[in-house]
């Protein structure tokens, strides 16, 4: 004879309500609320290079020699107020437990293999406690990795480097993100982009699902945003940082670099979409500048869509409180 509910004993329902509200609670904090505004840390640098010193001679480095200690600082005031703390000390803490599996999600495209800023963000995520063995940098394609300078052999000393597209796919998602991370921070250099507008906080979560859905976004970028929307990747994702050191507003004329200017700066929050609402009119700003009323204008339709329709977070100007540290643009 079947059991009423009743006759369960106290103790299991409680048990029971208790995990449905955790259910609940932590589908509620890996999502931003529509209702309430986001916030969005810019956080600026006088220089990013060091000139004809000692240390950086102008035979040696024609261009400069990176400064490590300025980027690193650039970094951790981004993080910090992006997560409301003090300090990236307490970020960090706030976001990561040393048990965690951390994935870098990598914009390998735009980046350089051994850029200082993936080096601070190492570091600053060891320091909260993470060992380094449990660092993952991934990115969507072996190839890319591989042209970037990264080693797949998992022999060299560092953080481990996984390709989305060698170790496969699960339901939609790379299994680098299903199986091997239990958190995840997403970096991606802000430009420009031929086929989808500009490419952001949410175009680079296209490295973690297979490559019929990133040839599907760039033929319609509509469907961009879709790859960020992904339940696992959204809870697991505790936050976005755009690189905007040197940004590029334009391709070159071969279509293959980038016409960039020193904008000094480091972007980062929790929500992506207001992330990229943000991104876009430093963009576009100075595109208006240099190509003119006629030409600055850029089309990003993914970011519609995400607030729209997949309700991932805010775009509006209201529902964004963007927080500047450091030097405005010269």
């Amino acid at each position: 004879m079947a059991k009423s509910i009743m006759s369960v004993p106290h103790f299991v329902q409680a048990a029971a309500i208790a995990f449905a509200l955790q259910l609940v609670m932590s589908a509620a904090l890996a999502e931003p609320s529509l209702s309430r505004s986001s916030t969005v840390a810019l956080a600026r640098t006088d220089r990013i290079t060091v000139r004809d010193t000692p240390f950086s001679p102008s035979w040696l480095y024609p261009e400069g020699r990176i400064d490590y200690a300025s980027i690193d600082r650039v970094l951790k005031e981004a993080v910090a107020h992006a997560v409301g703390t003090e300090t990236a000390a307490e970020a960090w803490r706030e976001l990561l437990n040393p048990t965690d599996r951390v994935g870098i999600q990598f914009d390998v495209k735009g980046m350089a293999a051994r850029d200082v800023m993936l080096e601070a963000l190492i570091r600053q995520i060891m320091d909260a406690g993470v060992p380094l063995r449990n660092i993952v940098i991934y990115a969507g394609e072996e190839a890319d990795l591989f042209r970037a300078g990264f080693s797949l052999s998992g022999r060299a000393p560092g953080a481990r480097v996984m390709a989305s597209d060698s170790m496969g796919y699960r339901r939609g998602v790379s299994r680098v993100v299903l199986d091997t991370c239990s958190k995840i921070v997403n970096i991606s250099r802000l430009r420009v982009d031929p086929d989808l507008g500009m490419y952001g906080a949410l175009a680079n979560c296209l490295e973690s699902v297979p490559n019929v859905e990133r040839v599907r976004a760039r033929r319609d970028p509509t469907h961009v945003a879709e790859a960020a929307s992904g339940a696992t990747l959204r809870r697991k994702t505790v936050l976005h940082i755009v690189d905007a050191l040197r940004p590029g507003y334009a391709p070159t004329d071969d279509g293959r670099r980038f016409e960039t200017w020193e904008f000094r700066g480091v972007l980062a929050s929790t929500d992506p979409v207001a992330l990229d609402a943000v991104a876009r009119d430093i963009l576009q700003e100075k595109r208006k500048e240099i190509l003119g009323e006629d030409r600055y204008e850029l089309e990003v339709p993914y970011i519609e869509a995400a607030t729209e329709r997949l309700r991932l977070g805010n775009s509006s100007p209201d529902r964004i409180e963007v927080v500047s540290i450091g030097p405005p643009e010269p």
